[in-house]
């Protein structure tokens, strides 16, 4: 378990300081949002929270995400920033300029411009944390970098596996698909994962991409802004249950940071249609024989 309140120096900080940049919005991002949002309001917890994500709202979006149809044609992040932070009486930056496709991209979210300065002090911890909610491997190499680049970080992954449709799923409806097709359809999709990477003091606990190497040796991941509009919409659709299976696990890591000034997990598994979610603290030595 890593106590958040121990100062290597002076012995012991007040509390923790959250600076907190999420990317990704969609479909478990705008969950974790809501969660999130909620927890930094109730709390009274001195925050910054960021959101990235250059995606528009799409009607297709409406069928699993915290949006209205009014709203298609907004950016994601834009929506989710301003509904939340008026929710919660909270401050909730957006950044929707452009994708975040390297290492520099994402450092410029973590300068000290963004400190809600009203609420931080020396006797804080100061905490950066990352959240990503992507669904794909070319961004998280670049979280993977960005992580061992710092001296000091908390890298939430939450990540799912994907339906099993057929290629001309978002033209041809369901009735029309094949026996195989609609059950390969049913089985998939529902399992996915939560990983919890640290890089505090001397103190290291693996993030994804070193829990699951093929992540970084994917080579048919595509950056986000070299796919057409056509092919960001033919997607895998995602399912409501898995995405607020997801968000929770999340919400779980998060919860323990803000409220009670701890990290004690590493690893949740989750499988939704089958209605359990199993988490893991860090053992190196299991790991390390796990890894082999």
């Amino acid at each position: 378990m890593i106590d958040l309140l121990k100062h290597e120096i002076y012995g012991k900080y007040e509390g923790v300081y959250p600076y907190i940049v999420q990317i990704g919005t969609g479909g478990t991002g705008g969950y974790i949002v809501q969660h999130l949002a909620q927890m930094l309001g109730t709390s009274g917890v001195p925050h910054t929270y960021i959101l990235a994500d250059f995606d528009h709202i799409e009607e297709r979006n409406l069928r699993n995400q915290l949006f209205l149809e009014e709203e298609v044609g907004l950016k994601k992040a834009d929506v989710l920033a301003q509904r939340y932070s008026a929710a919660y009486n909270i401050d909730i930056a957006a950044f929707t300029q452009h994708y975040l496709e390297s290492v520099e991209n994402i450092a410029k979210l973590f300068r000290s411009e963004y400190i809600q300065s009203f609420g931080y002090n020396n006797k804080l911890n100061f905490l950066p944390i990352l959240i990503g909610a992507v669904d794909n491997n070319y961004t998280r190499k670049i979280f993977h970098d960005f992580f061992n680049i710092m001296r000091k970080i908390v890298y939430i992954d939450s990540g799912n596996e994907s339906t099993i449709v057929p290629k001309d799923w978002a033209t041809r409806p369901i009735d029309q698909w094949t026996e195989e097709e609609r059950k390969a359809y049913k089985e998939s999709g529902w399992s996915g994962q939560v990983v919890c990477g640290v890089k505090i003091n001397n103190y290291f606990q693996p993030p994804i991409a070193n829990v699951y190497p093929d992540i970084l040796q994917d080579e048919d991941s595509i950056k986000p802004s070299d796919l057409s509009c056509g092919e960001l919409s033919a997607s895998e659709p995602q399912r409501v249950i898995v995405n607020k299976f997801a968000a929770l696990a999340v919400a779980n890591y998060l919860y323990q940071i803000i409220e009670e000034y701890r990290i004690s997990n590493h690893i949740t598994h989750f499988h939704a249609q089958k209605g359990y979610m199993r988490t893991f603290s860090y053992e190196p030595e299991e790991y390390e024989q796990l890894s082999k």
